[in-house]
């Protein structure tokens, strides 16, 4: 058994998700600036990169609907 950063014991499983919880919020905020970055663009009136963006988020976001259950992170919104 490890300890986790309250003292507790924490099997593997527990560390591999504490590990990836981090990584998962990471990726919501990106996910938010991207979708900032495109609403910026959208005001400027360059569609082209805003559809570019549009794209990417769905591919992000359906990757991430994708996940099962325990690897679903939690959204930021």
């Amino acid at each position: 058994m490890h300890r986790t950063h309250n003292g507790m014991e924490a099997t593997s499983d527990e560390i591999d998700m504490e590990q990836y919880q981090p990584s998962a919020l990471a990726l919501q905020k990106h996910l938010l600036n991207l979708r900032q970055e495109r609403a910026q663009l959208e005001a400027q009136g360059d569609r082209q990169r805003a559809d570019h963006l549009t794209k990417l988020i769905a591919n992000i976001e359906e990757t991430l609907a994708s996940f099962s259950e325990p690897f679903k992170p939690t959204t930021l919104q």
